[in-house]
C-alpha cells in the first residue's frame, strides 16, 4: 500500500492531491491512502469563518468546499486529524467520527481505524493544560475563548486512547509534536531553522506530554506530525517495549526506507548523519527513488487556496505545474531529507537521548525571548467566560514575535511553561508508561518509533512524504483499499460514553482497573453480538432504506456513516455564522453502539 503523508494543509487541499497526482504519474505507482496531519480547514462556506480560530486578515476559503459541494472529487481515500486552525464548528459535529467530503474520513477528537489491516490512529488538537482536564463544553457560536479552547486535546480523549491495546502495525498522527522527540533527532539542524524553540526544547516543554505518554504506550511504527512548519526526522527507541501479541496478528511495519543513518559520532550524539555516498539533492525537495530511477517531486510554486500565516513567504510564483528536475551532484546535503527507495527498508541503528528530568520551575529568572503566561491562566476561569486577551496559537506569528522585537508582541505559546502541574503529572505518567516491561499479559517486542514532522502546504515547503508498506489485509480483488472500523475502538466508545462531558466540569472517571475490565467487557460483547449495522445494498434498493442486522468482523466505515450535507456549501442559499447542525453521520455511529448522541443532538439545547 502507497500512502502520501501531508504536514498543515491549511486549506491547501486542491494543490495537495495535484502534488499526489503528479507523484503517481510520474513513478506510475498510484498513491492508495494519503495522511493529513491537521490545520486542515474544512471550510464549507464563508460562514465557517466565525468558527476558525484564524487572524481575521488570513480567513481565505480555500478549496475544500469544492470537495465538500461535490464539484470536485478526492481522488484517493483521504483520513483526517484536526489541528489547531481548524472549522471547529463542522469538527465537532463528527466528534466521533466521519466523512467531511465523499472520502475524506475525519478520525474525531481522537479516534482508530483501519485500512487494508494497518491501523491508523489519531489524536486532534494541541495541548494546554488549562483545559486538559475540562469537559467538551464550547457551544456554536463560540466567544474567543471557546473558539481556542475547542481544540485544545482533553484528558477524557487522551484515556481512551491509552485503552487501545498497543499493536506494532500502527500508524499515529497527531498534529502537536510529542514532548522530547527534538532529542531523538538532528537537534542541532531543527535549531538552525527554528531557533526560537531553543528555551523549550532544552526545558523539555516543547510539544505535548499527553503525546509523549500516547507515544510510549503505543510504541508505532510510525508517528506523523506537524504543526511547527518545519520538516523533522527523528527514531525514538522505546526503552521499555510494550507491545503485547498484535491483536491482527500483523508483524510491525518496516521503518521508514532512508538514507539517515543515526550513529553515535565524536560530535552530537543527536544528529541525523547523512550516508556521504548518496547523491546530493535539492534541500527542499521530495526524493523518491523506484526501481532504481530517481523521481524529484517539487511541490507547485504558487498556491492560490493557500492561508498563509507568515507576511515573509509570499515567493514569486513558478509555473502552475511542477516539473520534474534532474538530480546534482554538488549542492548540500539536507540532512532532515529522507529519501524513499521500495528495496531499502533496513532498519537504521540508533542512539537514542533518555528522557530529560522536568528542570526545577523558576520563579525570579526570565527568559527574554519566553512569551510568558501569568500562572493565574491555569485557574479554572467561571465557565464560559470571556478571555481579557486574545490568545493567537499560531506558530507562525509566535516565532515571528520572537524573531523581531519590533514585531507587536502575541499572547501565547507553542510548549506550556514548566510551572504548569498537570504537564508535569502527565510527564511523570509517561515515564511510568516507558518503564512498562509487561502489558496484556505478556512481555513486548523490541522495536523503534519512525517520527516525521511535516512542513506546511507552500512553496519551498517540505511538507509531503511518500512511503510503502505492505498490505497485511489485502482486498481479495484489486481496487481501493477498505476502510473498516476498530472493533476495540468501538469498544471502548461505548464503555467510556457515559463519562463524555459535554459541559464545563468533566465526569470523574472510575479507576483505570475498572474501566480496564469495562473496556473488555465490551470487546467480549462486540464479539458475540456484532454490531447493529444496515443490510448490505441490493441492486435496486432505494438508498436510506436498508434495514438492520447484526453484523460480526469487519464492517466498512461507509455502510454506517454516509455523507451528507448539514451546512450548505459555499454558493447556495442558506446557513449563517451561528447556525448548528445535527450530524447523520453522528447519529448513525452513536445507533451503532446503542448509545445516546450527545454531539449537537436533535433538541433544544
Amino acid at each position: 500500500m502507497r500512502i502520501a503523508i501531508q504536514g498543515c494543509s491549511h486549506g491547501s487541499l486542491a494543490q495537495i492531491y495535484d502534488v499526489v497526482n503528479y507523484y503517481s504519474s510520474q513513478t506510475k505507482n498510484p498513491i492508495d491512502l494519503l495522511l493529513l496531519c491537521g490545520d486542515f480547514q474544512a471550510l464549507r462556506s464563508k460562514h465557517d469563518y466565525a468558527s476558525l480560530a484564524v487572524p481575521a486578515k488570513f480567513k481565505q476559503l480555500g478549496s475544500f468546499h469544492q470537495y465538500y459541494s461535490g464539484e470536485r472529487v478526492a481522488p484517493v481515500l483521504t483520513i483526517v486529524i484536526g489541528g489547531n486552525h481548524e472549522a471547529s464548528n463542522y469538527m465537532w459535529e463528527l466528534y466521533h467520527g466521519g466523512w467531511l467530503a465523499p472520502s475524506i474520513y475525519y478520525l474525531g477528537a481522537a479516534g482508530s481505524v483501519y485500512v487494508n489491516g494497518v491501523r491508523i490512529v489519531g489524536a486532534s488538537g494541541i495541548y494546554k493544560g488549562f483545559d486538559y482536564r475540562k469537559g467538551h463544553f464550547e457551544k456554536v457560536p463560540y466567544n474567543d475563548k471557546e473558539l481556542r479552547s475547542i481544540y485544545h486535546i482533553r484528558e477524557y480523549d487522551v484515556e481512551k486512547l491509552m485503552h487501545l491495546t498497543p499493536s506494532p502495525s500502527t500508524i499515529f498522527l497527531s498534529h502537536d509534536w510529542p514532548t522530547t522527540i527534538a532529542h531523538h533527532g538532528n537537534k542541532n539542524a531543527l535549531l538552525k531553522r527554528k531557533p526560537f524553540f531553543r528555551d523549550e526544547i532544552e526545558k523539555n516543554t516543547l510539544g505535548s506530554p499527553p503525546l509523549l505518554r500516547l507515544m510510549n504506550h503505543f510504541q508505532p511504527s510510525y508517528w506523523f506530525s506537524a504543526h511547527l512548519h518545519v520538516k523533522f526526522a527523528a527514531l525514538y527507541e522505546h526503552q521499555a517495549p510494550n507491545h503485547g501479541p498484535d491483536v491482527d496478528g500483523g508483524a510491525p511495519l518496516p521503518l521508514l526506507a532512508t538514507s539517515a543513518v543515526i550513529a553515535q559520532a565524536g560530535g552530537n550524539p543527536d544528529e541525523i548523519q547523512i550516508d556521504e555516498e548518496m547523491d546530493a539533492g535539492n534541500p527542499d525537495e521530495i526524493i523518491v527513488e523506484d526501481e532504481g530511477e530517481e523521481v524529484i517531486i517539487r511541490p507547485r510554486q504558487v498556491n492560490p487556496d493557500e492561508i498563509a500565516m507568515d507576511d515573509d513567504e509570499f515567493d514569486d510564483p513558478a509555473p502552475a505545474v511542477p516539473q520534474p528536475l534532474p538530480a546534482t551532484t554538488n549542492s548540500a546535503f539536507n540532512p532532515e531529507e529522507i529519501i524513499i527507495s521500495d528495496q531499502e527498508f533496513d532498519a537504521p541503528t540508533t542512539v537514542s537521548q533518555p528522557l530529560q528530568p522536568l528542570p526545577p520551575t523558576k520563579t525570579n529568572a526570565s527568559n527574554p525571548e519566553e512569551i510568558a503566561i501569568s500562572d493565574d491562566e491555569f485557574d479554572d476561569p467561571a465557565p464560559l467566560a470571556q478571555s481579557l486577551t486574545t490568545i493567537d496559537e499560531s506558530t507562525d506569528l509566535i516565532a515571528q514575535s520572537r524573531s523581531n522585537p519590533s514585531h507587536p508582541p502575541v499572547a501565547g505559546t507553542i510548549a506550556p511553561p514548566t510551572s504548569d502541574s498537570i504537564a508535569s503529572r502527565v510527564m511523570q505518567e509517561a515515564r511510568q508508561e516507558q518503564q512498562k516491561w509487561e502489558l496484556h499479559g505478556g512481555k513486548g517486542m523490541e522495536g523503534v518509533t519512525k517520527f516525521l514532522a511535516l512542513d506546511k502546504c507552500g512553496p519551498g515547503k517540505d511538507h509531503m512524504q511518500f512511503l510503502e508498506i505492505p498490505d497485511p489485509s489485502p482486498p481479495p480483488i484489486p481496487g481501493p483499499p477498505r476502510l473498516t472500523y476498530d472493533p476495540e475502538w468501538l469498544a471502548i466508545s461505548r464503555a467510556f460514553h457515559p463519562y463524555l462531558s459535554t459541559s464545563y466540569q468533566p465526569i470523574p472517571l472510575p479507576s483505570s482497573d475498572i474501566l480496564e475490565q469495562m473496556v473488555k467487557d465490551e470487546v467480549a460483547r462486540i464479539k458475540e453480538e456484532g454490531l447493529l449495522v444496515p443490510t448490505v445494498p441490493q441492486d435496486g434498493a432505494v438508498e436510506g432504506q436498508e434495514g438492520l442486522v447484526w453484523e460480526k468482523g469487519k464492517v466498512d466505515v461507509g455502510r454506517v456513516q454516509r455523507f451528507w450535507w448539514t451546512a450548505p456549501p459555499e454558493g447556495h442559499p442558506g446557513g449563517n455564522d451561528t447556525a448548528w447542525y445535527t450530524n447523520p453521520q453522528t447519529e448513525a455511529f452513536c445507533g451503532m453502539l446503542g448509545v445516546q448522541n450527545k454531539i449537537n443532538p436533535p433538541v433544544n439545547r
